[in-house]
């Protein structure tokens, strides 16, 4: 069998409702990594928001930030930022409007303002993390490849109608959208790293739930979906397991015979 390049989407895959990570789990890719694939990590957070399960798991290679950053034995080979002069744009419509921003970098996240609305409070609760620090000015310093803005759906129209083309809207919650580059993705950073390691199109698997994880699902070698998936992902998946409650990602690769 050739190797594979095997990448998980971490909250609603390889964590469970309660952002535990099943013993199953654990012994599926301690399995993996013995039979000499390689395993990564395709997530919407930066390194640092990641960093505690890259440690648990032991995962040397992950995509983060929804594809603006890849690193490949821990060490960077891929990166998209953002436009600064389109960031400053977006800024000046934010803040007009009472949008509270929070900044990535692939290894760091501070929020603009001073002020800590519920919006931000209860998004960051939601993926398992304090409120970053505050820093004002730290894009200006530093090279963005993500940013959090907040706001609702109803008021999408502010900057999903075509005021910012080069930037690609994502909503990860209730109130919160990722702010990406448009011309990248996970599924894009995915194909560059593995192809540039040697991997072919068709030994790349992918693990996902949301709507960060469709193009990457349906356009890898297998995509799998998990039992808690949105429906549009499981239509385009090449698998559809069972929930990250219930040992889906152990099932799956079972299927798959990688373990």
């Amino acid at each position: 069998m050739n190797k594979k390049m095997i990448y998980f989407d971490i909250d609603g895959t390889l964590l469970t409702d309660e952002k535990t990570i099943l013993s199953s789990t654990r012994e599926a890719i301690d399995s993996l990594q013995k039979n000499g694939h390689e395993v990564a990590i395709a997530t919407g957070r930066n390194a640092v928001m990641a960093k505690e399960l890259i440690d648990e798991l032991n995962l040397p290679n992950y995509i983060v930030c929804n594809g603006a950053a890849g690193f490949f034995h821990h060490e960077m080979v891929y990166s998209n930022p953002l436009d600064k002069e389109s960031i400053n744009r977006l800024i000046q419509v934010a803040d007009a409007n009472g949008h509270q921003l929070i900044y990535e970098t692939a290894k760091d996240l501070k929020r603009r303002s001073h002020k800590i609305n519920h919006a931000v409070e209860s998004g960051m609760k939601h993926v398992g993390f304090d409120v970053p620090d505050h820093e004002t000015d730290f894009y200006k310093y530093n090279d963005l490849t993500q940013l959090l803005i907040f706001y609702t759906e109803e008021e999408r129209h502010l900057y999903e109608d075509g005021q910012f083309p080069e930037f690609r809207f994502v909503r990860w919650y209730e109130k919160g959208m990722d702010v990406l580059p448009a011309n990248g993705s996970k599924f894009e950073t995915i194909f560059k790293l593995s192809t540039d390691k040697g991997f072919k199109k068709e030994d790349i698997i992918a693990f996902g739930d949301g709507m960060n994880d469709y193009e990457m699902i349906g356009n890898v070698g297998v995509g799998v979906a998990m039992g808690n998936a949105e429906s549009i992902v499981k239509d385009v998946a090449g698998i559809v397991t069972d929930t990250n409650n219930n040992d889906g990602i152990y099932k799956a690769l079972k299927k798959l015979s990688l373990i």
